[in-house]
């Protein structure tokens, strides 16, 4: 059995106990196998000085990716179902199944940028923090979260319709 494999099983319980706590048992047993994928993915266990510090640090970042997905989804949602309130009684489910299917192209997209860059562009999107106030936040000067921002805005740009 690997580094990665031991590790993952001798901090599953609590790890799932912990993001029971924040997000809810569904959605805490998503975020653990994506914890554990992400790990298999793109990491190297033989460099970590501290393996339970990565599974949980991974685990609370995926968490609130996933929480910030959901409130941005809902958002949009709720946005359409106002306005198509108003103009029909009845929801379109094409417009629906369309809205859907960009969300999950603008996430994906998002998903590819590196973590820094996607918390800077969600921090000013979602939360409607400044740029110094992410600069801060982050522990990086105003010029890069401006380069962060630009960067993910350029990516959404070039997310197919």
């Amino acid at each position: 059995m690997d580094l990665l494999t031991r590790c993952f099983l001798n901090t599953r319980d609590e790890l799932l106990r912990f993001l029971t706590r924040r997000a809810g048992r569904v959605v805490a047993e998503d975020v653990v196998q994506d914890t554990w994928l992400r790990l298999r993915e793109r990491s190297d266990p033989g460099s970590w000085h501290e393996p339970r510090a990565v599974f949980f640090t991974t685990a609370a970042n995926l968490a609130t990716d996933s929480y910030r997905r959901d409130a941005f989804a809902e958002k949009l949602f709720t946005r359409d179902a106002d306005s198509s309130a108003a103009a029909c009684t009845r929801p379109d489910p094409e417009a629906q199944a369309d809205t859907v299917s960009r969300l999950e192209r603008l996430a994906a997209a998002l998903e590819g940028l590196p973590p820094p860059c996607r918390e800077a562009f969600l921090l000013n999107r979602l939360e409607g923090l400044s740029h110094a106030e992410i600069a801060s936040r982050l522990g990086v000067s105003t010029k890069t979260i401006q380069r962060y921002i630009e960067r993910a805005l350029r990516i959404c740009l070039e997310v197919p319709e």
